[in-house]
């Protein structure tokens, strides 16, 4: 392959590619939904696919030249120093895919579609991303997603890019009379570096005590002695095999604009955050379901049983890195934060949970360095060629049931914000935020984000990790219960127990 040098790929992204080359991750989705505005009283007509390819050409030519991640491919994929190659030019119409449903409920099918079709990291023809129009029938309105393999943004970075993207549509909606649009093949104005990784911004080496453990738990003791040592959590109800297909399924769930400001109220008036609120009725909801009897063995009242949980955050490190980047900026610059061994009992209350968590994550953020060295120890993994992949393999036989956790929860938080009293061609009605489910990751994946003051949360999980998708949707329709029952604005405490004032039995009916 002859293309010009980017540059090298960084730990981080490396990490990603490794897991793509062994098909273990795929893809993050991030978009909105979005409504045309009518002018002068006229009603905006269906567009066909080379009609959506003429409306876009323009912002993602502007895209193209602004973001070099979006003309690279990569180059030596399966060696130990892959690199980052820029493309002679990108062909929109080859990445521009555009359907439709009915009803927007129906996009859970759509996102399951983009998590299963993976890019190939092979490949010198098409960049990592692509972009999905999804028109929804029932109202006129439409999602807008940028789908991306994870080694060239994190969840930021891509809502950035939509942010961006949504901008630039209205500004061409915008100019009065006939455009001359670009060519669909656009061409990257020059060679240009991508934006530094992770390890070239910030010092990432690992305190002595976070080597020593990562390399004796990750890389050094056999599978069956590092799970004999560490705590039994439940992860799943079967244990993880690379033999069987990586398969994600999804399910979105949106609250109202008032039941949004509910939590968001809920969180001011305990002074804590959304996203711990998030992580405790996550918690709450998967003890519910997964790790609960509601009738009880004696039919007398609720039992459930002692499993510990293991929580992770996906947490961003733009704000704390000594030079703080925006979210414009395409790159991949996170970290995880895990929360071992959660207990939920029947009197354990909700905002305990929810505290707990919360001054978790403050120690952990306040001590960057910390997070930092987590991400120094991938120098350490095998410098060979096919290293990388065969250690993420390894890690099925080392995790507990094959998986890190219980449940991930990442929040990319508010964006997408629009000026309220501006005359917009394309308005935006909600966000969108989906990542396919690892086969070595948590049993479930949970991910968070609000726009136009609405909270979207979808959760996608492996298909072998539990029997039937009914109880993944249940999973969602009990953590919305809770969230709501336990931000209430009258309500003064949650106890688990209460959860099961409305018997289990009966939601499976509905």
């Amino acid at each position: 392959m002859s293309f010009p040098l980017v540059r090298k790929v960084g730990n981080v992204e490396r990490y990603s590619l490794a897991r793509a080359n062994i098909k273990i991750y795929i893809n993050v989705v991030v978009g909105a939904r979005l409504h045309e505005q009518p002018k002068s009283g006229s009603t905006p007509l269906p567009r066909n696919h080379a009609q959506w390819v003429q409306l876009l050409i323009g912002p993602l030519t502007w895209l193209i030249q602004e973001h070099p991640n979006l003309s690279v491919v990569i180059g030596d994929h399966l060696s130990a120093t892959p690199v980052f190659l820029q493309m002679p030019s990108v062909d929109l119409s080859r990445i521009i895919r555009v359907t439709s449903v009915d009803r927007q409920v129906d996009i859970n099918t759509v996102l399951e579609d983009e998590h299963q079709t993976h890019f190939d990291t092979a490949s010198a023809e098409v960049p990592l991303w692509r972009i999905v129009v999804v028109e929804v029938k029932e109202d006129g309105s439409f999602y807008l997603f940028y789908c991306y393999q994870h080694s060239i943004g994190d969840g930021r970075a891509g809502l950035g890019l939509v942010d961006q993207l949504i901008e630039r549509l209205n500004i061409q909606a915008a100019t009065d009379g006939p455009q001359t649009l670009p060519s669909v093949v656009v061409i990257p104005s020059a060679v240009r570096p991508m934006p530094d990784n992770l390890e070239a911004v910030v010092d990432c080496a690992p305190s002595l005590g976070v080597l020593v453990k990562g390399a004796v738990m990750s890389l050094l003791l056999p599978g069956f002695v590092k799970r004999a040592l560490e705590k039994k959590y439940w992860s799943g109800e079967f244990d993880a095999t690379l033999k069987v297909p990586n398969e994600t399924q999804v399910v979105a769930m949106y609250l109202t604009k008032e039941e949004t400001a509910q939590v968001v109220q809920a969180a001011k008036d305990r002074k804590t955050t959304v996203h711990v609120i998030l992580l405790a009725a996550s918690a709450f909801a998967t003890k519910l379901v997964f790790l609960s009897n509601p009738a009880g063995d004696n039919h007398q009242g609720p039992t459930t049983t002692k499993d510990a949980m293991n929580f992770t955050t996906p947490c961003t490190l733009r704000p704390i890195i000594g030079a703080p980047l925006t979210p414009y900026v395409q790159g991949n610059y996170t970290s995880e934060i895990a929360s071992k061994n959660v207990k939920i009992k029947l009197e354990t209350g909700f905002w305990d949970v929810a505290q707990r968590f919360r001054k978790q994550l403050v120690a952990e953020t306040s001590k960057p360095k910390k997070l930092y060295g987590h991400i120094g120890l991938l120098s350490y993994l095998p410098k060979e060629q096919g290293g990388w992949e065969k250690f993420l393999c390894e890690q099925v036989e080392k995790e507990q049931h094959g998986r890190e956790a219980t449940l991930q929860i990442s929040n990319l938080g508010v964006g997408l914000k629009q000026p309220a009293d501006s005359p917009l061609g394309f308005k935006v009605l909600d966000a969108m935020f989906s990542q396919s489910s690892s086969i070595t990751a948590a049993a479930l994946t949970f991910n968070a984000v609000t726009a136009n003051g609405v909270l979207l949360v979808t959760s996608t999980w492996q298909k072998s990790a539990f029997t039937g998708r009914d109880r993944g949707e249940l999973h969602m329709k009990e953590f919305k219960r809770i969230l709501l029952e336990a931000t209430q604005p009258d309500r003064t405490n949650y106890q688990f127990r209460e959860v099961f004032t409305v018997p289990l039995a009966t939601i499976k009916s509905q």
